[in-house]
């Protein structure tokens, strides 16, 4: 049987192998783990997004203090923070994440995909699940030590390039000391 659904100016079919108008028991296993591997793949991208939101709240005062060192606009500073905060994110979803799980069965062959569904056990998604902890962590972690390198050779270069921080709004600028020197 072939089910068609019309997407703009393009009909699409998916064809569903029916006997006797019903579903066979390959078929159903079928569906069985690729809808397990779908909630490998669902419960791995949101454990990355918990872990990568938590660490992003949890590290927004340190981000905030290190920022307003090198920044004196607030408006500049803040959205840096939203920035750092958002690449925080992404990086943990991205780098925690574990799609080859999804692609060696999406990839596999149908005799594969028998032993791939065998291999879904309790196990298995404990194991990925803590490999998507520490993906996370990793990712995060590399993202902040970049952050922090540089923000500590940022004085640095500030300082080889001669220029000053600049002055917020609230100190005010004195203006500059004129001296009488007297020629003789």
């Amino acid at each position: 049987m072939v089910l068609w659904k019309q997407y703009g100016d393009f009909p699409v079919g998916a064809s569903i192998g029916l006997r006797n108008n019903q579903l066979t028991q390959n078929d159903i296993s079928s569906l069985e783990s690729t809808a397990m591997f779908v909630a490998l793949f669902g419960a791995s991208f949101a454990l990355a997004l918990a872990l990568s939101v938590t660490i992003a709240w949890i590290s927004r005062e340190a981000i905030e203090t290190i920022l307003r060192r090198f920044l004196a606009d607030s408006v500049l500073r803040r959205g840096f923070e939203k920035y750092i905060r958002f690449a925080i994110v992404v990086v943990g979803i991205s780098g925690g994440t574990r799609v080859k799980a999804l692609q060696e069965y999406i990839s596999a062959a149908d005799y594969n995909k028998a032993a791939l569904q065998a291999a879904l056990t309790q196990e298995f998604w404990t194991l990925e699940l803590y490999r998507t902890v520490m993906g996370t962590l990793e990712a995060v972690a590399g993202l902040l030590l970049l952050c922090i390198f540089l923000a500590l050779i940022a004085p640095a270069v500030l300082r080889l390039l001669k220029v000053e921080p600049l002055k917020t709004a609230g100190e005010a600028q004195k203006p500059p000391e004129r001296r009488v020197v007297a020629l003789r």
